[in-house]
């Protein structure tokens, strides 16, 4: 579903000292499930009664939300509040001039945004939502390790991912067909902008058997040099495949994992029988999964260090 980045209908009418109010929320939420009032206020350097008026701004342009039943009032930054912070520190560094105020993507657990840079080029602003949604599923992200902590917020596990999904960007960029990073704040990550369509959003009829062979061929020569590298994607569908005008993209990499990681040997076997099977069920393209995995699987010893050395 289509929906607006609220934060850019808000931020307009902010102020240097709702910036530091939301930071002030942002930084306590390590701590509080609902940040004292007083608390802010301490970090914004204001008294009470200022603060509590512009929290109240806050809440009424939905970027916080107040609770006094909880012995005493407290506050959380909403998803909307985390863009706006996210926003504000990618435009300080200008690393981004202007964004658009309708998603161009939207996927379980990010939704994606154009932007532009201060020299004017189109980039992709994706903004995880771990948590963040009205109703959000409980995605399992491989790899990543949770601080013990008393209250882990879904603030702290989104940042988590889209520093993982730059990190992996970075690494694969220069060698396979996966967008460029640009940039990451907090739970956001500024790419390259390529026009493209997801293969999930084709319809049967839009390839024919002999195209979706030839973009299955694509996608596993793609995949199979990234697996080669040390890298499994681990969550591999017809929904993370972009096709280009003369190419395909591989996206979405929050939840990959190193072939060094204990189960990558089935996450990697999972992402193609999922691959094969779709090209299988929409085009018919038949593949013999034994046939395709034995390759991959020379390519995941070999990034291990397990080869035979031939």
């Amino acid at each position: 579903m289509v929906s607006k980045l609220l934060a850019l209908e808000a931020y307009p009418n902010l102020r240097d000292l709702d910036f530091r109010i939301l930071r002030g929320v942002e930084l306590n939420m390590r701590h509080h499930k609902w940040v004292p009032l007083e608390d802010i206020a301490r970090f914004a350097r204001v008294d009470i009664e200022t603060a509590s008026f512009r929290l109240g701004k806050l809440d009424n342009w939905g970027l916080v939300r107040r609770r006094s039943d909880i012995g005493y009032i407290g506050y959380q930054l909403t998803i909307h509040g985390y863009d706006t912070l996210a926003i504000r520190a990618l435009s300080k560094k200008g690393i981004i001039d202007a964004i658009s105020t309708t998603q161009i993507g939207v996927g379980k657990d990010a939704d994606v945004y154009v932007g532009i840079t201060p020299s004017g080029e189109k980039v992709a602003v994706k903004f995880n939502r771990i948590g963040g949604r009205t109703s959000s599923r409980k995605a399992s992200y491989h790899g990543i390790v949770f601080r013990d902590k008393h209250h882990t917020s879904w603030l702290y596990v989104s940042r988590l991912i889209a520093k993982k999904e730059y990190e992996a960007l970075a690494l694969l960029s220069p060698i396979a067909r996966v967008p460029r990073p640009i940039a990451w704040n907090r739970h956001a990550v500024v790419m390259e902008f390529v026009e493209g369509t997801e293969l999930a959003e084709l319809r049967d009829t839009d390839l024919t058997k002999e195209e979706a062979a030839q973009v299955l061929d694509r996608v596993l020569e793609e995949y199979l040099k990234i697996v080669r590298f040390g890298i499994v994607h681990s969550d591999m569908s017809e929904f993370n495949i972009v096709l280009t005008d003369d190419d395909i993209l591989i996206i979405d990499w929050a939840q990959y994992v190193t072939t060094a990681y204990p189960e990558s040997y089935e996450l990697l076997k999972r992402d193609l029988t999922v691959l094969l099977n779709a090209f299988r069920r929409r085009w018919r393209v038949e593949r013999n999964l034994e046939d395709v995995w034995k390759e991959f699987y020379e390519a995941w010893l070999e990034s291990r260090g397990e080869g035979d050395g031939d």
